[in-house]
């Protein structure tokens, strides 16, 4: 089986915070004046005002990585069948929160305006890519060699202070909801690790399309 990656779409963004105020300070804009810049308030919570034009600084730690060559052989069974259980068992990820944008998230005035820049987050999910490529090699050793193509989607949650993924949620087309993928994924995202930086918590959607040819 012969596939393609498509990098279809890499998106950051800040969540929504909770505004912290008191009964005493409610001011017209319903947080009391409390947004920072580059942040507006909508209906009692300071979120991020895409019409400012702010622009984005890269002030993290030195770990970055370079940029791993893109993967050119998706699922594909890498290995030799009695090196696998007999009966396949299913990555565990269930300490592992999905990512629910509805949560409500403290203000944290300590935390300045950094986020990673768009370079920095696609070397690092290239080199989640390889992880994922593992769960698909994994699933395909037992589905006869092999994966039919699909999409995987993922909505991550990042926090900048530790630079760790607090929720990852993953959608998967119908032919790659086998033998485990989807937890496998979920888990090789959540254990990566991305830059620190000071800033509020950022989301990043990412997708990857394999066809099948």
């Amino acid at each position: 089986m012969r596939t393609n990656l498509i990098f279809a779409g890499l998106v950051a963004f800040s969540l929504p915070v909770a505004c912290k105020r008191n009964s005493d300070s409610r001011g017209p804009d319903e947080c009391g004046g409390l947004c920072g810049k580059g942040t507006r308030c909508d209906r009692g919570a300071c979120v991020v005002d895409g019409s400012q034009d702010i622009p984005v600084t890269q002030e993290v730690e030195t770990n970055e990585i370079p940029m791993r060559p893109q993967i050119t052989s998706w699922g594909e069974c890498t290995h030799e069948r009695d090196e696998l259980p007999k009966k396949h068992v299913p990555v565990d990820d269930t300490a592992i929160p999905q990512y629910d944008i509805e949560r409500p998230r403290v203000l944290d005035w300590s935390e300045g305006e950094d986020q990673l820049n768009e370079q920095v987050l696609s070397a690092h999910m290239r080199e989640v890519e390889y992880g994922i490529n593992e769960c698909l090699a994994i699933a395909a050793c037992y589905n006869g060699g092999s994966l039919r193509g699909g999409r995987l989607d993922m909505i991550i949650g990042l926090v900048g202070k530790t630079g760790r993924v607090d929720a990852v949620t993953v959608t998967a087309s119908r032919d790659l909801q086998v033998f485990g993928i989807v937890p496998c994924v979920r888990k090789a995202v959540a254990d990566h690790q991305f830059p620190s930086y000071n800033g509020p918590p950022m989301t990043v959607k990412y997708n990857i399309e394999i066809g099948e040819e």
